[in-house]
């Protein structure tokens, strides 16, 4: 494949991870979970195959020399537009990471004040919730059947 070639496929694959990255985005700020698994294998994939043209790049640094000055513009446009797009992406992702933590929080904190507490009374003979130094110490006692 020739540097021009390589170039536009690059630049095609840079927009369709961004779209992707986008509609993930949107998809996190709207809350659609169902529409974010698909989304993540699709973002995966493309990454995937990103990854290995960038390792193709990094083993033959020179590739690039011989490309259009346009393609070479829209390349380095696309990049910087990918690295904007993943960013905002990684601050949906992580602002919503932390939604749902703070949400299992609230519901694990709401659980364990409404579980029900032990009654009776303690080893030391205590109540629950009364301070085992105010319990009384055992006392023996017999009953008399006379009066």
């Amino acid at each position: 494949m020739n540097a021009n070639a390589r170039a536009q496929e690059m630049i095609d694959l840079s927009h369709s991870i961004v779209q992707v990255m986008a509609t993930e985005t949107e998809a996190l700020k709207e809350r659609k979970v169902t529409d974010i698994e698909p989304l993540q294998f699709q973002k995966e994939s493309l990454a995937g195959i990103y990854e290995a043209h960038m390792r193709d790049v990094a083993a033959n640094p020179g590739v690039f020399k011989s490309i259009e000055p346009d393609l070479r513009t829209a390349l380095t446009d696309a990049a910087q537009q990918m690295e904007t797009t993943a960013t905002e992406n990684r601050n949906a992702v992580q602002a919503a990471l932390e939604l749902n933590t703070r949400l299992v929080q609230v519901i694990a904190d709401a659980v364990m004040k409404s579980a029900p507490s032990a009654s009776g009374y303690t080893k030391t003979g205590a109540t629950p919730g009364q301070p085992a130094t105010m319990a009384r110490a055992p006392t023996a006692a017999t009953l008399n059947r006379s009066l």
